[in-house]
């Protein structure tokens, strides 16, 4: 189908006015009857049209169904739509959006025209709208909801959250503002599913279904992750973010390796083609100052350039002693319409983080009698002039055609590079004596690092006819290759705590750290994927694919003194042909309910090593799932329920540490097995009331039924998770003000901590708790609104981390935040 190109023709003179109306008109009514009502016959489209005014909904119309609109601006002014969501007939939309308006319409092949309501005279000013695709093209930016009508993260397909055989959590812009999220960490703590717990005060760990999320990806784009040095994954801005989505469980198809746990895909804003523009400005406990500027519009006359901006500047205090921490964020993007169905697109983010009084570990669990410490919430033990300064850069361009046969081919090149400058003094290590509050040592540490990874994609994607019905295929192409390259500083210089821990207020003087190796670590994985949507019946999808992947590690690690090397550790691991098949089924029972299975292998390349120095094997198992899921409401409520199970072989578990370098030693865990349920209800519950919840259940036991801990936070996953957000806009008079809160509840976990006196490992826990979160906006008018955000309102004190290094970790008090935004 063609495309034709946006553009807005406003019709001043009354002569041109009525000439252009006779003209459509009458070439409307003649083409209908020699061409029939193509959209009529139309295949159903996934589309997400909130209710809003009329005008709106009806650009939002024939951006996501690929069709012309052409209606006077006189005709709807005043009237708002129902909102339509969902798989539909492109027909059956258009009449619920114009239900109750008396405006009937004509159709012309791939154009509507609207006719004016009975009684009411036509003066037509025609505005002609183009689609541009679905998946992540489609935005949730300004539509104030709390769910979208399809995506394409779980298997490039673009599908509707009904039609995916997983559970899939979106969290969308309005939900991102009204629960005041900065940080993807921020998302990631509210969303349903996901457990936090923490390293120290820089690193978090993020967990779904038992297990940590390592696969994080922008726009579709694997990027490659390391949980130790967290090289600011976890630190994502979102002022540069339309939405997220989660999807949960194994991801082989998307990712080719990774833990079972979920994949979470940052899709960016886009460049508009209205003129739009906003300042926010943000203060908030602990003197927390944030700025952001968004900027975004055509750079040519008919719009088919387009550019935004969007910068960010945060400069924040902590509720941990002298800790604080500055952030920089730019981002910029290019769109440009090289023809009617061509779409290049290039843009670069940056973002530099800058910490200080940064912790490694927290505080000590046992004082030196084996009683229980207490320390304040507030107390650091860092030095002050402790860092975890990170810097990324991504650049990305992507080159896309539309054919006319509604197939399209993408290609794809992302380019990330990562810098940390990690310097750590830390007074965590040791028991103090409970009265004196002597016997501390520090955790010292230096390291430096630098990593490009580059990812390539291209893909095709369309429809095609077998056995006379319509199905859907994806086939593409990924390259990724990662070189990291560093320098590391002695850090086994041994350094008593001067005084008692009692009094410390992070003041020491910076050591010198020498210099005493350098590691380079090399990464590449091609992938092959192909994915079909078969379409058997009506109410039938089958959905087929595979990966197949080649991976290959090495890495070299060189201890040196002065100038003689006297160790050359080195790392190889090669796996090619590895191949990760995909199934899934989703049977429509009616108009609102379905029912589907779905099954995915998993695979997981493993660079640790045994006692005997050899690398392990890779981990290995299945996944399942099953479930119902529901669209209610035309699309703009979702619900599922599911059941789901992994098997997994060959985990690797650290037994110990090499005394020579320092390095962890692993053992492969024969087997372990996780089995869970999952609940979500996402969207608008009625008019004015969006909610976001959630409830999951799994449990992860080995083979023996022992209770499975990660590395390095030796820690177990909490069982269950239970969250609800939800807002509420006031009705009649005080329609200016929306009210909103949740809860994010979740059961005990379990961490390990080492025993000298008896020499083993004491069991320690955090027993559940629940944090409660509150806001409210306030729109002066159209341009202006205030946000008030209270995250833990009752000040729950509670530990957000066990047994890293044998310390615990506090999670956050109560705080508050203000947000102003003025839009132009």
């Amino acid at each position: 189908m063609q495309r034709p190109h946006l553009s807005r023709t406003p019709l001043s003179i009354a002569t041109q006015r009525q000439t252009v109306r006779r003209t459509l008109l009458s070439s409307a009514l003649v083409a209908s009857v020699l061409l029939g009502s193509s959209m009529a016959q139309a295949a159903p489209v996934a589309l997400n049209i909130p209710s809003q005014s009329l005008a709106s909904a009806l650009n939002e119309f024939g951006k996501q169904a690929n069709l012309q609109v052409l209606y006077s601006p006189d005709q709807v002014q005043g009237i708002t739509s129902r909102g339509v969501s969902g798989s539909l007939e492109p027909v059956k939309a258009l009449e619920t959006l114009l239900q109750g308006s008396g405006i009937s319409y004509q159709l012309n092949g791939d154009t509507v025209i609207l006719n004016a309501p009975q009684g009411k005279g036509l003066e037509l000013g025609a505005t002609t709208i183009s689609g541009q695709g679905l998946g992540t093209s489609l935005t949730t930016e300004d539509t104030g909801s709390y769910t979208t009508g399809a995506t394409n993260s779980s298997t490039k397909l673009p599908l509707s959250i009904r039609e995916t055989p997983q559970t899939v959590t979106v969290v969308t812009r309005q939900n991102m503002d009204d629960q005041g999220a900065q940080s993807i960490g921020d998302v990631l703590r509210n969303a349903p599913g996901i457990s936090t717990q923490a390293y120290d005060s820089d690193r978090m760990e993020y967990s779904a279904r038992g297990y940590a999320i390592t696969n994080y990806q922008f726009d579709g784009v694997n990027s490659m992750y390391d949980g130790v040095f967290d090289e600011g994954a976890t630190k994502v801005d979102m002022a540069l973010y339309d939405r997220v989505d989660i999807v949960k469980g194994a991801t082989g198809l998307l990712s080719g390796s990774g833990e079972p746990s979920a994949t979470v895909n940052m899709i960016r804003k886009k460049p508009t083609r209205e003129f739009k523009a906003s300042i926010t400005g943000s203060v908030g406990s602990w003197d927390n100052y944030r700025t952001e500027g968004d900027i975004s519009g055509p750079l040519n006359e008919d719009g088919s350039v387009r550019g935004r901006l969007v910068g960010v500047y945060q400069d924040a205090d902590s509720y941990i002693d002298h800790y604080s921490r500055k952030n920089d964020v730019f981002y910029g993007i290019i769109e440009a319409d090289l023809t009617p169905d061509t779409t290049l697109t290039f843009g670069m983010d940056y973002q530099n983080i800058k910490p200080r009084g940064s912790s490694w570990t927290g505080n000590p669990y046992y004082f030196s009698d084996y009683s229980k410490t207490d320390f304040s919430r507030s107390f650091n033990p860092a030095t002050d002039w402790s860092r975890r300064d990170v810097q990324a850069q991504t650049t990305f361009a992507s080159l896309e055609h539309r054919f006319a046969n509604d197939w399209k081919i993408k290609g794809t090149l992302n380019q990330q590079t990562n810098d940390h400058d990690t310097q750590l003094g830390s007074a965590s290590g040791g028991m103090p004596d409970p009265v004196t509050g002597e016997g501390m040592f520090f955790y010292w540490g230096k390291w430096e690092g630098h990593r490009v990874q580059t990812t390539a994609d291209i893909n095709a994607s369309g429809p095609f006819t077998l056995f006379g019905r319509e199905h859907e295929l994806v086939v593409g192409y990924t390259s990724q290759d990662s070189r990291q390259t560093g320098a590391t500083f002695d850090g086994s210089l041994f350094e008593m705590v001067p005084g008692s821990i009692f009094d410390w207020n992070g003041h020491y003087p910076e050591p010198n750290f020498p210099k005493n190796g350098k590691y380079e670590t090399n990464q590449n994985q091609n992938s092959a994927y192909i994915a079909a949507r078969f379409r058997p019946t009506d109410d039938l999808s089958l959905i087929l694919g595979t990966r197949v992947s080649d991976f290959q590690y090495n890495s070299t690690y060189k201890y040196y003194e002065q100038t003689s090397t006297f160790s050359d550790n080195k790392t190889t691991s090669k796996q090619h042909g590895r191949v990760t098949p995909y199934a899934g089924v989703v049977y429509d029972i009616n108009d609102t309910y379905s029912a589907y299975a779905s099954y995915t292998s998993i695979y997981k390349p493993v660079t640790d090593r045994s006692i005997t120095g050899t690398t392990l094997a890779p981990t290995e198992g299945n996944s399942y799932e099953m479930g119902l899921k529901a669209e209610y409401f035309d699309g703009r409520l979702n619900a599922s329920v599911a059941a789901f199970r992994t098997e997994q072989k060959k985990l690797p578990i650290q037994v110990g540490t090499n005394p020579n370098t320092n390095e962890g030693i692993y053992e492969s865990l024969d087997g372990a097995t996780t089995k869970g349920i999952e609940f979500e209800l996402t969207g608008e519950v009625m008019r004015d009331w969006n909610v976001i919840a959630g409830y999951t259940y799994a449990q992860t036991k080995s083979d023996d039924g022992e209770r499975v801990y990660g590395y390095p936070l030796e820690t177990t996953k909490p069982e269950n998770v239970a969250k609800l957000f939800t807002t509420y806009r006031l009705p009649g008079v005080l329609n200016k003000v929306t009210v909103g809160g949740g809860v994010n509840w979740q059961s005990p976990f379990y961490g390990k901590i080492y025993n000298d006196a008896k020499g083993d490992y004491d069991i320690i826990e955090q027993h559940s708790y629940a944090l409660v979160n509150l806001m409210t906006r306030y729109e002066y008018n159209d341009h202006l609104t205030f946000n008030l955000n209270a995250d833990n309102v009752f000040d729950k004190k509670y530990l957000s981390g066990l047994g890293n290094f044998n310390t615990t970790y506090y999670g956050a008090p109560r705080s508050l935040m203000l947000t102003t935004k003025y839009t132009f």
